[in-house]
């Protein structure tokens, strides 16, 4: 008995096959967007979902010397938060000299820490910036001509803090935003993660921290 099709069904054939076929061609495009979405948060330093009333940074790309960018992110009802910065850790010291800090609002902001000449009065700085949906806020501090001559030589530095992947922490802690430390001379050589400095050492450091008491 010879098997036979309606045109119908015939149809309906070609209906299911199109529609199989349509549907393999967007699951690889969906795959492919995907990937490059992901791509794309690891160039720009896109922020990743994290636990509720949680602090949250990560490390964005930067084409400029001596210039350092983060992504932030503020949780709505938290404490209030500011990024410290400074370009020295004392010897047997805890924790860098913080020189100074700026507000982070509520919700995503944008960290730019900078070494540069003031074209204003030609003296050299450490500046930052954090850039939201409110505005930008800016402070800086004039660096002493031993730290300028630091950052403009070429030495080794020990990078840390937070990189590409996102990193977060509860609203009652603090993110060591940058940690780049300036390897010069044998000093240089007796750094072991956060333990206290033997001598001084010259770097660029940002927390992200609550805003309560002194720096």
């Amino acid at each position: 008995m010879r098997w036979s099709l309606s045109l119908r069904e015939y149809l309906g054939f070609v209906t299911i096959a199109m529609l199989t076929i349509g549907l393999v061609f967007t699951i690889q495009r969906l795959r492919r967007i995907e990937a490059e979405v992901t791509k794309l948060r690891a160039e720009t330093g896109s922020l990743q979902e994290t636990g509720p009333g949680q602090i949250a940074a990560v490390r964005a790309p930067s084409d400029q010397p001596l210039t350092y960018r983060v992504r932030v992110r503020v949780p709505t009802g938290s404490a209030r938060f500011r990024v410290a910065y400074s370009s020295i850790w004392p010897r047997q010291s805890t924790a860098p000299l913080w020189f100074g800090a700026v507000p982070v609002p509520i919700g995503e902001s944008i960290v730019t820490i900078r070494i540069l000449e003031d074209p204003r009065d030609q003296r050299w700085k450490i500046a930052t910036l954090v850039a939201s949906v409110e505005g930008n806020q800016r402070m800086s501090t004039v660096l002493p001509p031993e730290q300028v001559q630091i950052f403009r030589g070429s030495h080794d530095v020990l990078s840390t803090g937070v990189g590409r992947e996102t990193q977060s922490a509860v609203a009652t802690e603090a993110i060591r935003l940058l940690d780049e430390r300036w390897l010069v001379g044998e000093g240089g050589l007796l750094l072991y993660g956060d333990r206290a400095p033997e001598n001084d050492q010259i770097g660029i450091y940002a927390e992200l921290q609550p805003d309560v008491g002194p720096l």
